[in-house]
Parts: C-alpha cells; structure tokens; sequence
C-alpha cells in the first residue's frame, strides 16, 4: 500500500537550474582562472636574491675575505658551491655570475644577472604579458639590505633595458679586466661571449 506522503512526494516538480545564476558562477570562476593562466606570465621567474647574497655574504665572512667566489674565473662553477650551501637551489641554471669582484667595488657593479629578460620584478611578484619585459641585474652593493623594492627595483636587484644591462656589463668586465682580479681573462672571455649572443639575437 502506498502512503499519503509517497504519492505527495511523487508529484512535486522536479527543480531546474536557473541558467542565468549558473552562467554568473561560471564566469566569476573562469575571469581568475584565465587571468593567471593565460594574461600572468609565469616564465622566467628570479630566485630569491635575499638568500643568494646573503649567502655569498655568509661565506666570505666564515672565510675571513671580502672577495666574492671566484672559481677559474668561470661563473657556473663559481655559483655552484654557492647552491650546495643552500640546498642546491639551481644558481647556475637561472643565472650568469661575474667572478671577481670584492665588497668596496663600485656598487653599480654587476655581481650576477638572469640569463632571460622577464617580467617579473622578483620571486615573488609575477607580472601580466602586458608588462615590457626587462634584464634582472644584481649589482655590487656595500649594504644590499638597503635596497629597496620600487618600480625600478626587485628584490636587492634592478630592472632594466637591454641597454642598460649591456652598459652596466661591460663596465664590470672593463673593471675586472683593468683591475687585474684572478681570472679576469676567463671571466671576460665568457661574458662577452654572452654580451654577443644578445647582439645576434637583436639582428
């Protein structure tokens, strides 16, 4: 026998989605979901210069120097000694290295640079397609904690336009290279190597 209540219940219309209600859900989800995905640009992200040149800090002081590593004058050896002490953070793969300089050196200096223009101001803050890309420079600088996070400034680095970047480079090897330092014809040989790829691509 079926009860009152069963047959109330067989006869109530079944509910239909509001078209409208889910169209707005569905938008509300994909705006973000396009907007970092599709309009941030991810690529070519800097590590955490904080930890790199404090790093580098670190260790001159446990050695009792204030020159900054400096491996056969070559950068991606000189970087790697650095990435083991902090856990084997890819140095050498993101970026080129200047060996050779020391603490007092001029502080518009290159220290080291990312290989890649980016966007990115630093680690942390990933930009939209619609900012120009730039070359990441970490200069030489007597107290790189003072240096603050601006428009023109990452994260105890500069961004700035090929030029720019091209200048400030070839300064450091004009200065390494007339200042003698260990390796200096190494550490010239392979940045000006780099210096020419970015002229090639430019043609």
């Amino acid at each position: 026998m079926i009860s009152a209540a069963s047959c109330v219940i067989g006869r109530m219309p079944s509910r239909r989605s509001n078209p409208i209600a889910v169209g707005i859900v569905a938008l509300l989800v994909a705006i973000p979901v396009f907007y970092f995905a599709v309009l941030i640009d991810h690529r070519d992200q800097p590590l955490c210069h904080k930890q790199i040149v404090l790093s580098f800090l670190a260790r001159m002081t446990d050695e009792g120097t204030n020159v900054f590593p400096n491996v056969s004058g070559l950068s991606s050896n000189s970087l790697a000694i650095m990435s083991e002490a902090v856990g084997g953070l890819p140095f050498e793969k993101k970026y080129n290295y200047v060996p050779g300089l020391r603490e007092g050196d001029p502080s518009h200096l290159v220290l080291m640079y990312l290989k890649r223009p980016t966007r990115w101001m630093h680690h942390g803050l990933p930009r939209s397609v619609f900012h120009k890309k730039a070359w990441v420079i970490v200069p030489l600088d007597e107290n790189p904690g003072n240096l603050p996070v601006s428009a023109e400034r990452g994260e105890l680095s500069e961004n700035v336009s090929r030029e720019e970047f091209r200048v400030r480079l070839q300064q450091t090897l004009d200065f390494v290279r007339t200042n003698e330092r260990p390796n200096w014809q190494a550490v010239v040989a392979e940045h000006s190597r780099f210096l020419q790829t970015i002229e090639d691509e430019r043609r």
